[in-house]
């Protein structure tokens, strides 16, 4: 069920200097130094939904269907990083607006009020503040980053799997995921977000794809995936009164955590629920 192993997708070469000409599944590179990690997603096609019989399952969920990549990408092998986040603001003097406005779930400036690390997700910025920072990504490098849209999202959360996980459920335990992800409860070892590696990778050598934070995509959120395309590019409309997001957060049960699971949120949204991560075109 698995295109590669957790092993070799995440022990292949890391080239500093970026993705060689010819890239390779499974490889990992940055394009800088303060640049987040990518990891080299096979060209391929799979299943994007879920079946009537998954438990969770929602009405937006569906219908199946079958989306191709027609070449390899690239994505961000953890949710942008603390770390990574601070180089953009300082770099760029940007100031990101305040939000949320739950008593202990403020966000002030980009920051959560627990005390964050450098390797925990960056949380706490909007739709459109992504869309700023890969704009700022792509000039200092000189490569075509982007956001990443839903179908790729699903993609490499799957990493080739079928199912809600593509690991198995806790021993003993009614639905739980504590010992893969990051979500509702202690039984993780985490209380709010955990740092990028906490837990072991995909098949595809991707982190966190299952909890930890949400993730902004580039999708306009659509109620179902009637009229969606099927080469994995990102659903747009006109303008979007609604944006998909993806993956669950720390705060939430794992039954949301699921590889077909789909939420959305307004654009100008800012939460310590909520980071994302970055793709680029090889």
């Amino acid at each position: 069920m698995r295109a590669i192993t957790p092993l070799l997708a995440g022990l292949l070469a890391i080239a500093t200097s970026g993705a060689q000409a010819k890239a390779e599944p499974g490889q990992v590179f940055k394009d800088c130094k303060h640049c987040p990690e990518m990891v080299v997603l096979p060209a391929g096609s799979f299943s994007m939904g879920t079946p009537d019989s998954e438990v969770g399952r929602q009405p937006d969920e569906g219908p199946l269907h079958t989306v191709t990549f027609a070449k390899p990408f690239a994505i961000s092998r953890f949710q942008v990083t603390a770390a990574e986040w601070d180089i953009y603001l300082r770099a760029t003097r940007v100031k990101i607006a305040d939000g949320d406005t739950r008593p202990g779930r403020e966000c002030i400036a980009s920051k959560p009020r627990y005390e964050q690390g450098p390797r925990q997700p960056a949380v706490c910025m909007s739709y459109p503040d992504v869309q700023a920072y890969v704009a700022w990504l792509s000039k200092q490098t000189g490569k075509h980053y982007r956001m990443v849209s839903e179908a790729e999202r699903e993609y490499g959360s799957r990493a080739g799997s079928e199912g809600p996980f593509p690991f198995p459920f806790d021993e003993g335990q009614p639905y739980s995921i504590a010992r893969h992800a990051n979500v509702y409860g202690a039984a993780d070892g985490y209380n709010y977000t955990s740092p990028a590696g906490s837990f072991e990778p995909n098949a595809f050598g991707l982190y966190d794809m299952h909890g930890n934070v949400y993730e902004w995509v580039a999708d306009c959120w659509h109620d179902s995936y009637n009229g969606a395309p099927n080469d994995g590019s990102a659903w747009m409309d006109e303008k979007c009164e609604l944006v998909q997001i993806r993956g669950n957060d720390w705060g939430e049960p794992p039954i949301f955590s699921r590889s077909g699971n789909r939420n959305n949120a307004y654009p100008t949204d800012r939460g310590d629920w909520i980071g994302f991560r970055v793709a680029r075109e090889l």
